[in-house]
């Protein structure tokens, strides 16, 4: 059932060629403009941005398309047909579902991260140990803002309306991080200093280890164990009060 549960997501989440561009243009529209300015300008300013603002920027948005786009719709579109009811009478469990559809979307992600980062290989230089790391820490991230996505189609009722939160919530968890990130920079600060106020954002800890893995930091703020532990517990924190919210009536 877990199988067929993966397959009939990904199999809908392609069905609309629309929609599948739309979630995947914002992600590769970076590496283009990364393409675009490597050849008009040279020297190594222009990789310190690809590897500081393109390549991560390009990163966070294919996982929110999948965490949150996507997924969220689909989703709030079966809360508003009943359809997840109707699923629970075949005897299917929440919990089968939640693991089912997390595989289908790990598995769409997985596959796009993989052309980006091949895509991406080309115009920087990234190592292969730094390509699985990268990888690897994506799906960690995936994780705790996987459960977010039945939080959102629980609270918001119909497709449109959840639609329309996600620009915010998108805004919010990208820029508080990148934003920061770049302006203590120029200031001459060191960002990690202030990293205390954004433990709460996944992002934080997406982009902080992408900053090493592309050799632009010596260090991350915390040890890349301590930064998994962080997002699991997260992501069962967060599962437990999607299943809360999305089952209820």
């Amino acid at each position: 059932m877990i199988k067929q549960i993966a397959r009939m997501y990904m199999i809908e989440s392609i069905r609309n060629p629309g929609m599948a561009i739309g979630n995947l243009l914002p992600a590769f529209i970076f590496m283009i403009t990364s393409v675009i300015c490597k050849n008009i300008v040279t020297g190594d300013a222009i990789d310190f941005m690809i590897k500081g603002q393109f390549l991560p920027i390009s990163i966070l948005m294919l996982i929110f398309s999948f965490a949150f786009s996507s997924a969220t719709i689909y989703l709030a579109d079966m809360k508003a047909h009943k359809t997840f009811q109707w699923v629970q009478r075949t005897g299917v469990k929440p919990h089968t579902y939640y693991i089912g559809m997390g595989i289908g979307v790990f598995t769409l992600l997985n596959i796009f991260l993989v052309l980006l980062l091949i895509g991406y290989s080309f115009i920087i230089d990234i190592s292969l140990s730094s390509f699985f790391m990268i990888i690897l820490i994506s799906n960690f991230v995936l994780l705790a803002l996987y459960p977010l996505s039945f939080i959102l189609a629980g609270l918001f009722k119909n497709e449109k309306l959840a639609q329309s939160m996600l620009t915010p919530i998108m805004i919010l968890f990208m820029f508080s991080v990148t934003m920061t990130t770049m302006f203590l920079t120029l200031a001459e600060k060191n960002p990690q200093d202030y990293f205390i106020f954004l433990i709460w954002n996944p992002m934080l800890y997406l982009n902080d280890s992408l900053q090493m893995y592309l050799n632009l930091i010596n260090e991350t703020w915390l040890p890349q164990y301590q930064y998994c532990i962080i997002l699991a517990v997260i992501s069962l924190v967060l599962a437990a009060i999607a299943k809360k919210v999305y089952t209820s009536k």
